[in-house]
């Protein structure tokens, strides 16, 4: 309802950060919940973002159509509408007895200097993660199609198979392969999709975002299967919280930077800086869990 309300830049701003609070109190909680109730964590995370991924790809290829058909304040609309429904489904839930907030309790499990050094590292490494993935996420991609051609219902469609392929991909492939390896092959996909990406055009550069989401969905498993290991029970959600707080750090700095890197030398630039950061990360991953 912000975004329909908005006219000017701030307004916009405003709705974005709304937005996100709302990306970070729901991932907050969801992830932590699961992992209380779950044997399986590893699988069930994986499930959780299966079902994300399916739901973000039905409304991606919906998208596209619905602004051509009702335009963006239609679209808007129908999504506040749906957005709705969020509320009464999660009452539902079945919650446990409700417990004393403690401030202390949760200053000492959000500080990160009182974690092992294994936890540590990986907030080093999420926090790369995030620098890559910003070079590649929100407004990159649908630009990157638009700029070849692509219009509004086509992006829609090719963003939306992405994202269908991703979840596909992470329900097949969870617990096929040692984590790992699965980091390092995907992570190699990653590399090379992306180097592809930033010399492709028209119908090959369509294609190869579609592509990408199969490179998605193996990296969620590996992810997912990170959080599962490193994080602490009984701090599960303080865990989870300052690790996609050093990843999305990240991803605020480059997704920033990309639009300059976009405007100065092309799309050729914020993907091969994505895909070369990214190194860094599988390749320090795939060794810290060896250990």
């Amino acid at each position: 309802m912000i975004y329909y309300l908005a006219h000017t830049p701030l307004e916009f701003l405003f709705g974005k950060v709304v937005e996100g609070t709302k990306d970070g109190s729901l991932w907050a909680v969801n992830r932590a919940f699961l992992l209380e109730k779950s044997q399986k964590k590893w699988t069930t995370l994986v499930y959780l973002r299966t079902a994300a991924y399916v739901a973000y790809a039905v409304g991606s290829l919906l998208a596209g159509f619905l602004i051509v058909w009702f335009f963006f304040e239609g679209t808007l609309t129908l999504c506040a509408v749906a957005g709705a429904f969020v509320v009464p489904t999660a009452l539902l839930l079945v919650g446990d007895r409700k417990k004393r907030f403690s401030v202390a309790k949760a200053l000492h499990l959000l500080d990160f200097r009182k974690k092992d050094k294994v936890f540590k590292r990986f907030l080093v490494l999420f926090i790369v993660m995030g620098l890559a993935f910003g070079f590649r996420s929100g407004f990159v991609f649908p630009l990157f199609l638009s700029s070849n051609g692509f219009d509004a219902e086509i992006v829609g469609v090719l963003v939306g198979l992405q994202v269908l392929l991703a979840g596909l991909f992470s329900y097949l492939f969870v617990r096929r392969f040692e984590m790992g390896k699965l980091l390092l092959v995907s992570g190699v996909f990653y590399t090379v999709t992306l180097v592809l990406l930033g010399f492709s055009s028209a119908i090959f550069a369509g294609f190869l975002v579609v592509v990408y989401g199969v490179v998605e969905g193996l990296l969620s498993i590996s992810q997912e299967g990170i959080l599962s290991r490193v994080t602490s029970e009984g701090s599960y959600g303080t865990d989870i919280g300052l690790l996609m707080m050093g990843l999305h750090g990240g991803n605020t700095l480059s997704l920033a930077l990309s639009g300059f890197l976009i405007e100065m030398w092309g799309f050729v630039a914020p993907f091969l800086m994505s895909a070369l950061i990214f190194v860094v990360f599988y390749v320090g991953s795939y060794f810290l869990l060896k250990e």
